[in-house]
């Protein structure tokens, strides 16, 4: 590696350092601004039947879709500073000859244990100055493995931003301790969302200031390589794509300026730089290429792919500024609603010589989701979650430009809907997309199964859970 371990980690380290300068964020509790940020049980949530509420499950569906999102955000005297920061509570929603089951636990991280023993907030985070006295050393002493999840082997890995990835028993739940890879390796920043290719293979990024550490893994989790590559800028990366011979690397002007606590604070947008995408060679990571396209924000990709003739294609869900990250996220724990503006899916096209474009498609939405069979591979479809006033779950199809909708009304808070396969199918049409709202008005968590090719025509199944749980960031799906 070009870069040692220590070099890499220094910004995470600084940070830690910087949560003992002033006091930590405090506030009286307040009532959030919707059950969606309410704070899990701390004992979790039992495995237990969920009532069929609507239609029946198709059959031959089968297999466990998982959640993971912040579920613990206040103690008595003081609470996060950010929507990012609560600690990781991962569902596990089982589906089994027409029946379906509900369970969901804490990830036991450091943190967790700390926080819980000591009852108030003490680490940073991306959004929380945290304690004088915290006692950081690194980034796994603040990571709350709180954003994403995926299977591994016979693990369930719980994935945060900056640190290593939380290992759990895929039916228990139960945290089994961080994957570090190598003795060297350990605390490096892994990304919450990784990308796994037909075959298996993982790819992932880690990202810290203007470097990042390229990660291949086995399909069963082995480390293959691990490179730190530098990044032509500081820019806050999410997400990122992998077509079937290049990795996308989105650097928007959202640019890490300086080092304070938290850590939401040392970035700048700068809406007079463009949005650059850097593309990698996978067999050469020299061999790159830089395009720009206009300044915008972003969280999530869908998928990306290359044509015949070279041109890369992904989309993503954008907005004009970064309000949401900087502002509304943070002030949705004090029981504020976000002001800022949705995001709309937009494609960008990177031309093989130079030019790079963006198709808008007018479609308002969030949370991107592709056939995830198609990773890096041509395809049509995309999901997404418009929580505007009539909460939709809404499918694009770039092909023909129509898109069909479902409307779950004012008292559902609607979350990622994910694409799974049809018994013998392979189409992205032959497909039930599955995912979670949270039932307001009921003060319950509900499972839905659509049709993918007829979304407009509401969910075929339905399921209630006896439990609420706090809105979640990102699923995945493992087949029985």
């Amino acid at each position: 590696m070009s870069v040692s371990r220590r070099q890499l980690l220094s910004a995470f380290a600084a940070a830690g350092a910087l949560a003992a300068a002033g006091p930590a964020f405090a506030s009286e509790p307040h009532t959030t601004w919707s059950p969606g940020l309410d704070n899990a049980p701390a004992e979790g949530f039992a495995e237990a039947a969920m009532r069929l509420v609507h239609g029946r499950a198709p059959r031959g569906l089968a297999g466990v879709h998982y959640r993971n999102g912040p579920g613990w955000f206040r103690y008595a005297d003081s609470a996060t500073g950010h929507w990012f920061d609560g600690d990781g509570f991962i569902q596990r929603f089982a589906i089994a000859d027409g029946r379906a089951t509900h369970a969901g636990r804490f990830a036991d991280t450091p943190k967790r244990r700390l926080e819980q023993r000591e009852q108030r907030i003490v680490a940073p985070g991306f959004g929380t100055r945290g304690a004088p006295d915290a006692p950081v050393q690194g980034p796994d002493d603040v990571n709350a493995a709180n954003t994403s999840v995926m299977i591994v082997g016979d693990e369930l890995w719980a994935l945060w931003e900056g640190g290593s990835p939380t290992r759990l028993d895929p039916r228990s739940l139960q945290t089994i301790g961080f994957n570090t890879f190598r003795a060297d390796l350990a605390g490096m920043p892994f990304l919450a969302h990784p990308k796994v290719e037909p075959n298996g293979r993982i790819w992932n990024l880690g990202v810290s200031g203007n470097r990042a550490i390229v990660w291949r893994l086995s399909a069963n989790g082995t480390l293959e390589d691990a490179q730190v590559i530098p990044l032509p800028s500081r820019s806050y990366i999410h997400d990122w794509a992998v077509t079937e011979r290049h990795l996308i690397i989105p650097l928007q002007p959202w640019l890490h300026q300086r080092m304070v606590a938290p850590i939401v604070d040392g970035f700048e947008w700068r809406g007079d730089q463009p949005f650059r995408v850097l593309v990698l060679d996978k067999n050469d990571y020299s061999n790159q290429r830089i395009y720009d396209l206009p300044a915008m924000f972003f969280f999530h990709t869908g998928n990306a792919w290359e044509d015949a003739d070279g041109t890369i294609r992904f989309d993503l869900c954008v907005t004009p500024d970064a309000q949401f990250v900087s502002q509304d996220a943070r002030a949705m724990i004090n029981s504020q609603v976000p002001q800022g503006e949705s995001a709309e899916l937009v494609m960008a096209v990177l031309h093989a010589d130079g030019r790079a474009e963006l198709q808008r498609s007018g479609q308002r939405g969030e949370f991107p989701q592709t056939d995830r069979r198609r990773q890096g591979l041509s395809r049509d479809l995309v999901a997404m979650v418009d929580d505007r006033a009539d909460n939709r779950l809404r499918v694009m199809n770039w092909r023909s430009g129509a898109s069909q909708s479902y409307a779950f009304g004012t008292d559902q808070m609607v979350q990622e809907h994910l694409f799974v396969p049809k018994p013998g199918r392979s189409g992205e049409h032959e497909s039930w997309l599955v995912g979670a709202t949270l039932n307001t008005r009921d003060r319950a968590t509900e499972l839905h199964v659509f049709d993918a090719a007829a979304v407009g025509d509401g969910p075929v199944a339905t399921w209630r859970s006896r439990y609420q749980a706090p809105l979640g960031f990102h699923s995945t799906w493992a087949g029985a």
